[in-house]
């Protein structure tokens, strides 16, 4: 299984959280897709930043992580 992640701050270098703290969000779904999606209601809602204009940026920063499925292994040898 992949999951599809980016963070706020790989687009938005100066972007600040609620707190004034340098943007530590991070998006995480199975497609880029869903990335994008949860990435541009972040950044209009908590940056009011239009993502209109970041959408290719968004696709851009996200990257692909595999997940290991611990239910898979085979059974053991005796």
């Amino acid at each position: 299984m992949t999951m599809q992640y980016a963070r706020c701050n790989w687009m938005l270098s100066l972007a600040l959280d609620e707190n004034g703290d340098p943007c530590r969000y991070m998006a995480t779904a199975e497609t880029t897709d869903g990335v994008v999606s949860t990435m541009s209601n972040h950044i209009e809602s908590v940056h009011s930043v239009d993502p209109a204009d970041l959408l290719n940026n968004i696709r851009a920063v996200t990257k692909t992580t595999k997940t290991k499925n611990l239910n898979n292994r085979p059974p053991a040898e005796h």
